[in-house]
């Protein structure tokens, strides 16, 4: 709405322009002093102080209220049309879309943004929010990204770590970390980026996006691979506290549940694998790797090759494990691998990972069921067995015997005859 003041018929007034859509005109045709002016196509008022009076108590737009909705994936949906600056501001950041036939905005939810955009918002809408996460998960690291921000990790990064001896685990992972530190960082080259611009965003990682402490390390250990390895500059810290590790207990399956989920398997290819991890306390990456070659059923052992950290290690063989392998052998005859997949070559991780948790399902486990659970749950069974700490070191390949430990804390054996001294105690 805007007021001029005109000189007409030996008279000064007031002549209101207003959007024909503005629910202020109600207020003014209501009002005894408007008349409709024919000649300028407008509201016009006498110029008095009740009129002036009027007109500033209208002057200000209504705010009008709107709702953003918070939806899956901590993405929030932008319901109005925002301001110019609000159009601005969305278009700025990397990970905004606009559905053209809804006609609205989807943007990071972020508290930075969301202060941002109310700032830019506040003088012409009244906001709202409807949470419509069934649960309030942390914010999600990875969104859908424009295409024109798109980092990919330097090719220089990947040579070096294959040079390096790197496992290609440890190359997937530093390679996904970096592309997605250079693509916050878009508009510069990585050379360009400083330690100041690096801590930002490893604060903006912890306390916004609230990243857990084994992501937090691996983004540090990524940045500093390229700026210390890469490119040869001297160690940093950055000033960013690595968080210390927590140390939850592994998840262990009892020997009773052990034996039943073995019972119960009815495909030789799943029983043997699942076996194998078992029986000689595999890692699934050790179990997916290991070759005909590298079994000797006359000495019972199995040679683990470049184990975790890169340590070879010998394996002994159940008499059980060993009849089974030979069974699954002549049913399946792999040609370079124990497991192979059904076109040849290694067997995938993530398909022994599915079976194995609908395995432990339909048997009405409700635990967590990993292939790391078989092999915590076989150390737990050896050291319940009175096996010594420093053979299970051996044979898991532990570098530590501090990690070893970690099992003492799980297995029941002794905690039985142990005397509570509230048993002593004559209160009654």
């Amino acid at each position: 709405m805007k007021v001029t003041e005109i000189f007409y018929r030996n008279k000064y007034w007031y002549v209101v322009a207003i959007h024909e859509n503005d629910k202020r005109i109600e207020l003014i045709k209501n009002n005894v002093l408007s008349k409709w002016s024919s000649t300028y196509r407008q509201w016009v008022f006498p110029k008095n102080e009740e009129a002036r009076k009027f007109l500033k108590s209208i002057a200000k737009q209504p705010k009008r209220s709107v709702t953003f909705l918070i939806l899956k994936g901590n993405r929030l949906r932008i319901t109005c049309h925002p301001t110019q600056k609000g159009i601005e501001y969305i278009k700025s950041l990397s990970y905004y879309h606009y559905n053209s036939e809804y006609k609205h905005w989807t943007i990071p939810y972020t508290e930075t943004i969301v202060v941002k955009l109310e700032l830019l918002l506040k003088d012409g809408f009244i906001i709202d929010y409807i949470d419509k996460r069934k649960t309030k998960p942390k914010r999600s690291t990875k969104s859908t990204m424009l295409e024109e921000h798109h980092r990919k990790c330097p090719s220089i990064v990947i040579d070096k770590l294959k040079a390096l001896r790197y496992s290609a685990s440890t190359i997937k992972t530093y390679s996904n970390f970096l592309s997605i530190f250079f693509t916050y960082h878009y508009a510069y080259q990585p050379q360009e980026i400083t330690n100041e611009m690096i801590r930002s965003y490893l604060r903006y990682l912890i306390q916004e996006r609230e990243i857990s402490e084994s992501y937090q390390n691996q983004m540090i250990n990524a940045i500093k691979f390229y700026y210390e390895k890469v490119l040869g500059g001297k160690q940093q810290t950055y000033f960013i506290d690595r968080p210390k590790k927590s140390k939850p207990l592994p998840i262990v399956l009892s020997q009773k549940e052990t034996i039943l989920l073995l019972k119960s398997i009815s495909n030789l290819k799943h029983k043997t694998i699942l076996t194998v991890i078992y029986s000689c306390g595999l890692r699934v990456s050790e179990i997916i790797n290991l070759k005909l070659s590298s079994i000797y059923f006359e000495e019972n052992k199995i040679h683990i090759v470049a184990g975790k950290g890169k340590k070879d290690r010998y394996v002994t063989i159940a008499n059980r494990t060993k009849k089974l392998i030979q069974i699954y052998l002549k049913e399946y005859a792999p040609e370079y691998y124990l497991i192979e997949g059904q076109r040849g070559g290694k067997y995938t991780a993530s398909s022994i990972q599915k079976f194995l948790k609908k395995q432990s399902y339909s048997i009405g486990i409700s635990k967590n069921v990993t292939p790391h659970t078989l092999r915590h749950s076989f150390a737990t069974h050896l050291l319940e067995k009175g096996i010594s700490l420093r053979y299970i070191q051996y044979i898991l390949g532990h570098e530590s015997s501090k990690t070893t430990e970690i099992y003492t804390h799980i297995t029941n054996t002794g905690i039985e005859n142990i005397k509570n001294p509230i048993d002593d105690f004559d209160f009654d």
